[in-house]
C-alpha cells in the first residue's frame, strides 16, 4: 500500500510517516530531499525542515517571493521522482509538504492515482498552536498570495490576521485532494494507532476500485 500524507505544516505528517516507517512501510520526506537538494545544488545551509524556512522567510520579507517560487520547483521535481520510483503495489509512505495542493494538477493526479492521500485535518484549537509554532520556529510556508497586507500595517501583525485565511482555503484543498480526512482529534489521541490508520487507508483504497469497477472507463 502506498500512503500519501497531506495537510498544514506542523500538523504531525511526519510523525505519523514515521511511525509507519516503524511499522515497516519506506518513507519519502519531501521536507527533507527538499532540503538536501536546496544544500547540494544552491549551497544553501539547510539540513532540516526548520533551516528551510530560515532560508525562506516570512511573506513579508522580501527574499520570500523567489524562495517560495524556488521551493515548489523542488517540490514538484522531487515529488515527479518519488511518483516514477514508487509502484501502487509497494508498501511506501509519502509524507508530503503542506504545499503540495499548489502544484500542477497533472501531478497531483498522477500522485492521486499512485496513494491513497490521507488528510490530517487541523481543528481551531490547534490552528493557533500552528501559528505559534509557526512565528517561533519557522517551517515552510507557501502562502501563494494569501498574504495580503492593509496599508501600512504591520508585517507581523499582516501575519497573524492573514493566517486563518490561509488555513481555510488550504483545508478545502486538501479535502478536495485526499481520499480519507483524519480530524486531530482523532490521530492525534493517544489510543489512535497506526493499525487503525492502515485500515482506514484500505478501506478508501477498496471503495476506489469498487468504484472504477461500477464505473469502467472505455
Amino acid at each position: 500500500m502506498v500512503v500519501g500524507l497531506i495537510g498544514m505544516s506542523g500538523v504531525g505528517k511526519s510523525s505519523w510517516a514515521a511511525r509507519l516507517a516503524g511499522a515497516g512501510l519506506t518513507p519519502f520526506y519531501c521536507d527533507d530531499l527538499i532540503a538536501e537538494r536546496l544544500r547540494v545544488e544552491t549551497g544553501a545551509g539547510t539540513v532540516s525542515v526548520h533551516d528551510v524556512g530560515r532560508w525562506m522567510g516570512f511573506p513579508y520579507e522580501r527574499r520570500y517571493a523567489e524562495r517560495e517560487r524556488i521551493y515548489l520547483a523542488y517540490e514538484g521535481a522531487i515529488l515527479a521522482e518519488i511518483a516514477d520510483h514508487v509502484a501502487a503495489d509497494d508498501d511506501v509512505v509519502i509524507d508530503m509538504t503542506g504545499s503540495v495542493v499548489y502544484l500542477e494538477p497533472d501531478l497531483l493526479a498522477r500522485i492521486g492515482r499512485l496513494a491513497t492521500i490521507i488528510y490530517l485535518a487541523a481543528d481551531p484549537d490547534l490552528h493557533q498552536c500552528l501559528l505559534a509554532d509557526y512565528l517561533a520556529m519557522p517551517r515552510p510556508v507557501v502562502w501563494n498570495g494569501m498574504f495580503q497586507p492593509f496599508p501600512g500595517e504591520d508585517p507581523a501583525a499582516a501575519l497573524v490576521r492573514c493566517y486563518p485565511l490561509l488555513l481555510q482555503t488550504r483545508a478545502a484543498l486538501y479535502e478536495q485532494f485526499g481520499d480519507v480526512v483524519i480530524d486531530s482529534r482523532l490521530h492525534r489521541h493517544p489510543a489512535f494507532g497506526v493499525a487503525d490508520l492502515l485500515s482506514l487507508a484500505a478501506q478508501a483504497t477498496s471503495r476506489a476500485r469498487h468504484q472504477a469497477t461500477d464505473h469502467p472507463i472505455v
